[in-house]
């Protein structure tokens, strides 16, 4: 492989503040070496300009790809270039994220390699709220989990981590796409679809209890330009698209749940939540 982590970088009219997320990229103290793929989705204003001016300077650690029109979402723009994603992991950074420490995916790629059992890395992530002028933490209330926990204990524990924050381990490499093939649906879109989909394969998360990345909230965005009304609705359809996603073992696991709850010899037959 050329490199051992791969950072895809949506962008989209993110002139003021792209160079500073793809500077959190590069200013990356480890001994790994990146690629950072940035996907310039029909950007009307210097966007592009920015991302090939860093191209031209770093040749082997940027490619700039540009859609011939805008595709209206990340994910669209990942189907649509396709990029060749060779890293033993991957992230997501977008135009308008950074990340605050120099040692997170030194941090995060140490741990993974010696923990086999872990699919994703996270860490906590302050929210910036450009608008308002608020600052707050996100941070999961267990530093560890998986798939049963978000099913079966969503009730309990937060356990949502911000897509900027996460590196995963690259199981579908030899599928087309470094995606999940089940993201590739139209139904599924959104980051806790994708961390879902993600642990589908019996993989863990790990959490890094520090800051080391930060979400603006520019009222811009993909997400946050959208209206309070559309959030919530598509938050009201969400649970009924991850069920939709879910592998037919884990639709067994939620009717049965509280049979194998109370019991010893289901729990020694099937792995269940981390947290439980």
């Amino acid at each position: 492989m050329s490199e051992d982590i791969s950072i895809i970088m949506a962008i989209y009219n993110h002139e003021n503040t792209l160079a500073e997320a793809i500077e959190s990229a590069l200013m990356q103290v480890m001994p790994y070496k990146s690629v950072i793929y940035c996907l310039n989705d029909a950007s009307t204003d210097r966007s592009g300009e920015i991302a090939s001016s860093y191209e031209k300077k770093y040749p082997d650690r940027v490619k700039v790809y540009t859609s011939p029109e805008n595709l209206g979402s990340g994910k669209k723009s990942f189907l649509y270039h396709r990029p060749p994603v060779k890293g033993r992991y991957w992230c997501l950074l977008a135009g308008d994220d950074y990340w605050t420490s120099s040692d997170k995916l030194r941090q995060q790629i140490g741990f993974l390699d010696s923990h086999l059992d872990y699919v994703g890395c996270s860490c906590n992530t302050i929210m910036k709220n450009e608008v308002t002028g608020d600052e707050s933490i996100i941070e999961p209330s267990r530093n560890t989990w998986n798939l049963f926990d978000l099913i079966l204990l969503n009730h309990k524990y937060a356990q949502y981590v911000h897509t900027t924050s996460i590196i995963w381990r690259n199981i579908y490499s030899d599928n087309d796409t470094f995606l999940p093939p089940g993201f590739k649906k139209e139904y599924a879109h959104g980051d806790v679809m994708l961390s879902h989909m993600m642990l589908d394969s019996g993989g863990k998360m790990k959490n890094i209890p520090e800051v080391m990345s930060c979400y603006r909230v520019t009222g811009k965005g993909v997400w946050t330009s959208k209206s309070q009304n559309k959030q919530e609705n598509i938050n009201k359809s969400l649970k009924k698209y991850i069920y939709r996603s879910l592998p037919f073992k884990y639709k067994v696991y939620l009717y049965l749940e509280l049979v194998w709850r109370n019991s010893g010899k289901l729990k020694k037959l099937f792995p269940g939540p981390v947290n439980e």
